[in-house]
């Protein structure tokens, strides 16, 4: 008599696999709203995807042109520049891995235990999902040692510090404002290719700190003097054109600006720091901007002030939280089918839309 294994183990395929689309849409969507930078990725549009092509591009504009200024029998010049060069990124994969065994299988075959042993498998996944693209976004390309594939570009990628940063995480030191070229594959040397800085008085003084973009030091204490600093920076990189929108920062420094602002703080708010707050998300509105904190900027001390007008996550929508199908493990009764997701992580193309504040202390 044949067994019925075969049948049944094609069943429970099916199964996970149609469970798994019916709840993907509910996946993105926490995925886009589990944390509050991805959230404001979805909110300001800076979610775009691309179909095929090995790398992400984007013209940007560098080269500008000068007036001359003439009178009778003045001898005109021809002024010739380029204006124009292009940025480009790899793709990135990201992957988490649902496990199940013959065993467990049997043991849950009932058609009461079914969904749930079903759930509990893809909802450990889309936990790990949830919390490693939140990573990635606080880390930088280059974060892992050079024998291991480069993750997704990371808010230290589109924003660097006025010196590389290895005080968040325990991997690879970042780049710095002034070197390295994880944003584009352009050289942060062009004076054109940097975000806006403010350090500690010892490294903004540093020889090796950068001077184009550097909006002077931060006054220490940051719990006296952070406003002040902020309102700074802040009026710095928008120069009188566009204002970052979007300010995140860590706790300490979070609550530093309750203590000092508490009484200031603005009773009319965007439209999205009302619908941050409704989700759960402490945040406040500085200048206009949505601020908020996030503890994977825990003990950084650092305040980035973005234009998520000018930030954008590329993805693949044909590999983006796909489930592929189920491979027996070889000698074993246990199988493995993989979640996989393709983007190129936070791409700028306009890094002096942005800044960085960093306090010693």
């Amino acid at each position: 008599m044949a067994t019925t294994l075969p049948q049944w183990t094609k069943d429970l395929d099916d199964l996970f696999v149609n469970t798994w689309y019916e709840i993907r849409a509910q996946v993105i969507d926490n995925v886009s709203t589990a944390t509050v930078l991805a959230f404001a990725l979805r909110q300001f549009g800076s979610m775009k995807t691309q179909v095929g092509s090995e790398i992400v591009t984007d013209t940007v504009g560098y080269g500008q042109k000068t007036v001359q200024r003439f009178g009778r029998g003045s001898t005109l010049t021809q002024t010739i520049i380029p204006l124009d060069t292009m940025a480009e990124w790899d793709w990135s994969y990201f992957t988490a891995d649902v496990n199940r065994s013959l065993i467990d299988d049997s043991t849950n075959a009932g058609k009461f235990k079914i969904k749930d042993y079903l759930m509990r498998r893809l909802e450990a996944a889309r936990t790990a999902l949830v919390e490693g693209f939140d990573d990635f976004c606080f880390q930088w390309q280059q974060y892992y040692v050079a024998s291991e594939k480069n993750q997704p570009n990371g808010i230290y990628d589109i924003c660097p510090n006025a010196t590389a940063e290895s005080a968040v995480g325990t991997g690879r030191a970042s780049d710095s404002k002034a070197s390295g070229t994880t944003n584009g594959k352009i050289t942060r040397a062009n004076p054109w290719w940097k975000n806006w800085t403010m350090a500690d008085a010892a490294t903004a003084s540093s020889v090796a700190q950068d001077v184009l973009k550097n909006a002077g030091p931060t006054n220490e204490p940051y719990s006296l003097n952070l406003v002040p600093d902020m309102r700074h920076m802040f009026n710095k990189i928008r120069s009188n054109q566009e204002a970052p929108n979007f300010i995140l920062m860590d706790g300490d420094i979070y609550e530093a600006y309750e203590d000092e602002a508490e009484d200031k703080r603005q009773i009319v708010a965007s439209r999205f720091t009302r619908e941050a707050i409704d989700l759960g998300f402490d945040a406040y509105t500085f200048k206009g901007a949505t601020m908020s904190y996030s503890d994977k900027l825990t003990g950084s001390l650092h305040v980035f002030m973005l234009n998520m007008n000018y930030v954008t996550c590329w993805y693949d929508p044909n590999l983006w939280y796909d489930m592929d199908e189920w491979k027996s493990t070889p000698l074993q009764f246990d199988k493995i089918a993989y979640i996989v997701s393709k983007t190129t992580g936070l791409t700028t193309p306009q890094p002096r839309r942005h800044g960085v504040m960093e306090y010693a202390n």
